[in-house]
């Protein structure tokens, strides 16, 4: 894809995907593509964004190239991605955005699509907006215009969707850390906390534009687990700048990342019958401890491509309830199609009520596999598949690990890079799997030395 990647568009601030005259065309040719289905009433859309100073200046430019299309506009403002998509089923709205680069630093922004229902876009709808967008000249005199807008209070809708999923006053008594990485969850989380009788240690919770995800978030749960062991809490929940991911902490200060929160949410549900078809979806870098854990409890584990688009389509496709991600992408689709950091942690706070374990005790479930993982230079990337000797020695690997082990090799889908990837069942056999793997890298593909 030319301008899209694993979700939606990213670059840096200053980089050409930013700059206003290709957002307002994006803009535009999104109303384009929108206005292709016929329909007497206009479209209606829904922008959020997260604490980014650069975010108000691209809402302009999205803003402006929708209008120019016939495209009305709901500003959400400053909320989580989730409540974007909360938003745009409330309101019934045909498509939504978010101006967020996630994790990544101030430096950095992007945008998420979403259509109708609040699900996130698939690649071939991508690809047509994408064909539309170099079709369309610069307006520079059309895009400097302010929009109209009509406001809508999502934050508020978000949370109050969520008011009920545990009982009144449940956490009170409850010690917890939270770091909201300074970003689009810092009043959303705190807020519904504390009116379920939490009390908050807060982290990361002083937007000022330029410090989302800066030293804090859920990329360095480092400062959640010392700030848990420091304050004594019952755990600790860290999200990303747009929020829509959560890691965790128990009281002891180890981590739970992604796939450990799927194991205790998996076999948690399991164990009450309310996980349908007995399966949750998560992608291929979820460790394959969680296969085996989830085992135990009768629950398969399917599994799909990176990102939380490719977990989503797979269970709408299956009729699964849950997956996720790794790195703290969760989607409980009973509740919402798409990552929330914050319906994540509630669920989760749920089985700890439900169970009357700690967190410590229920993520004790999960054992992940010792795993070896580099990113190795290319100076160009060829197709997998097509070298037959490579898949030759990668399938006869596979064959002897069984279930004892697993490897994956792909390129990075940003930078001139092959990802190798080798796990098994004991450290001494992940280091003898991924010695292999990388001989093999060597002879077969152009690693640049």
């Amino acid at each position: 894809m030319k301008y899209f990647g694993t979700d939606g568009i990213r670059d840096r601030v200053t980089g050409p995907l930013l700059e206003p005259d290709f957002v307002y065309r994006l803009g535009r040719a999104i109303g384009q593509w929108m206005n292709r289905t016929p329909s007497s009433a206009a479209k209606h859309v829904a922008i959020g964004r997260d604490t980014r100073a650069s975010g108000e200046k691209l809402f302009m430019s999205l803003a402006g190239g929708l209008h120019a299309e016939g495209i009305r506009i709901f500003d959400v403002g400053i909320c989580p991605t989730p409540a974007t998509a909360v938003a745009i089923r409330v309101l019934g709205l045909d498509m939504g955005f978010v101006i967020t680069a996630s994790h990544n630093p101030a430096t950095d922004n992007g945008i998420k699509l979403f259509g109708p229902g609040g699900c996130k876009l698939q690649m071939d709808q991508e690809l047509e907006i994408e064909a539309l967008i170099d079709s369309i000249p610069l307006e520079k005199e059309n895009n400097s215009a302010t929009p109209p807008v009509r406001n809508f209070e999502a934050r508020r809708h978000y949370i109050a969707g969520y008011e009920n999923l545990l009982p009144q006053n449940a956490l009170i008594g409850m010690r917890i850390v939270l770091d909201c990485a300074n970003g689009a969850a810092f009043r959303t989380t705190p807020d519904l906390l504390r009116k379920l009788g939490a009390k908050l240690f807060l982290i990361g919770v002083e937007p000022d534009g330029t410090n989302i995800n800066e030293g804090v978030g859920s990329e360095k749960p480092d400062v959640l687990a010392k700030a848990v062991l420091e304050h004594g809490a019952d755990l600790g929940i860290a999200h990303d700048g747009d929020g829509d991911r959560v890691i965790l902490c128990d009281h002891t200060g180890k981590v739970l990342d992604g796939d450990a929160v799927l194991a205790v949410l998996g076999t948690g549900w399991a164990q009450r019958g309310c996980l349908k078809k007995n399966t949750i979806v998560a992608t291929i870098m979820s460790n394959l401890g969680l296969d085996n854990c989830l085992a135990e409890s009768g629950v398969a584990v399917e599994r799909v491509g990176v990102g939380d688009r490719q977990v989503f389509y797979s269970m709408r496709d299956n009729g699964y309830v849950l997956g996720g991600e790794s790195s703290g992408h969760f989607i409980a689709m009973e509740h919402l199609p798409t990552g929330d950091g914050l319906l994540a942690t509630l669920l989760v706070l749920n089985e700890v009520i439900e169970s009357g374990k700690t967190l410590a005790e229920l993520g004790s479930v999960f054992k992940p596999f010792p795993q070896i993982k580099k990113n190795l230079p290319v100076t160009d990337k060829p197709v997998l598949e097509d070298i037959a000797e490579l898949q030759s020695e990668l399938d006869s690997m596979e064959k002897r690990l069984g279930k004892s082990g697993r490897i994956l090799l792909r390129y990075s889908g940003t930078e001139p890079k092959v990802r190798l990837l080798a796990e098994a069942s004991d450290r001494d056999l992940a280091e003898k799997s991924f010695s292999e793997l990388e001989d093999i890298v060597m002879r077969h593909l152009p690693v640049a030395l």
